[in-house]
């Protein structure tokens, strides 16, 4: 008997990778997404808070203030500030999607990862677009001097 995987509805949004190593292991997948459609047009945001600028989506240090910082739900990763652990942004427009990340979580695993959970592969996306993006604005705690007081 073959079992079927579930599949996510495409889906625009932003996401962390919870872990304190230094190599990235042990590591938990925090995703706030929106449902789009394949242009990106947010569908059934009734409920939902969108922060970003733009009203369709999220901002990253809106929304763990908003949403992680004071939450038991995520501890203990909620004691640190919004840009410390490695961050992106999955963004889908005209049938593309680009996913915009730190360059230490720019991985095969990783972006599989990505993929998966926002919808990406089951929706009629014809190109998707990897920005590693290594400026200040997506630097977290592996691109800051190494201390060896952190787990490796």
């Amino acid at each position: 008997m073959s079992t079927l995987k579930k599949f996510k509805v495409l889906s625009k949004g932003i996401f962390w990778i919870l872990t304190d190593n230094y190599n990235l292991i042990d590591y938990k997948f925090l995703i706030f997404s929106i449902p789009c459609d394949r242009y990106g047009n947010p569908v059934n945001t009734h409920f939902v808070n969108l922060n970003a600028k733009s009203n369709t989506t999220f901002n990253h240090k809106k929304t763990w203030e908003s949403e992680v910082k004071n939450n038991n739900k995520y501890r203990p990763h909620n004691k640190k500030e919004y840009d410390y652990y490695p961050r992106g942004r999955v963004e889908i427009s005209n049938g593309k999607a680009t996913i915009f990340l730190n360059p230490s979580i720019n991985t095969p695993e990783f972006i599989s990862l990505i993929i998966q959970e926002f919808g990406i592969i089951t929706c009629d996306i014809k190109t998707i677009n990897v920005i590693s993006d290594g400026s200040k604005h997506y630097q977290c705690f592996v691109d800051k001097s190494y201390d060896p007081s952190l787990p490796q």
